[in-house]
C-alpha cells in the first residue's frame, strides 16, 4: 500500500464536490481553497507501518483556511474506514505561510497501517 496515493484518494473522495483540492505539493496556480500534504516521518514496529504527515489548509483569509482545516480534520477522523488504517491527531495551529502569502492551517495526523 502506498500510503500517500491512499490518502490523496480518500480525500479527493471526500472533498468531490466540496470544491477543496488536495496536492501532495503546491500547485504552480494554486485554487481559493486546498489542502498540501506532505509525510515527514516514517517508521515500523512488529510490523505495523506508522507515518506522520503534515498538512496545510490554505484560504482566501483566515475564516476560510480554518474552515478547510476543520473540514480537512474531519475526513481524516474518518480514515479509519478504510481497512487497516487507523489514525491519531497529533496537533496543528495558524501557520501563515509567508511565501505564497496566503492564509494557512497546519495540522498533523500520525497513521497506523
Amino acid at each position: 500500500m502506498l500510503i500517500e496515493q491512499t490518502v490523496k484518494d480518500y480525500l479527493d473522495s471526500v472533498f468531490d464536490n466540496t470544491g477543496i483540492r488536495v496536492y501532495p505539493e503546491i500547485p504552480k496556480n494554486p485554487p481559493e481553497k486546498f489542502v498540501v500534504f506532505k509525510l515527514i516521518d516514517r517508521g515500523r514496529e512488529n510490523m505495523i507501518n506508522e507515518v506522520t504527515f503534515e498538512f496545510f489548509s490554505y484560504g482566501n483569509n483566515t475564516l476560510e483556511a480554518a474552515e478547510v482545516d476543520e473540514s480537512l480534520r474531519n475526513a481524516m477522523d474518518n480514515i479509519v474506514t478504510i481497512n487497516d488504517i487507523s489514525c491519531h491527531y497529533g496537533g496543528g495551529n495558524n501557520s501563515p505561510d509567508t511565501t505564497l502569502k496566503r492564509y494557512r492551517y497546519r495540522s498533523y495526523y500520525n497513521l497506523y497501517y
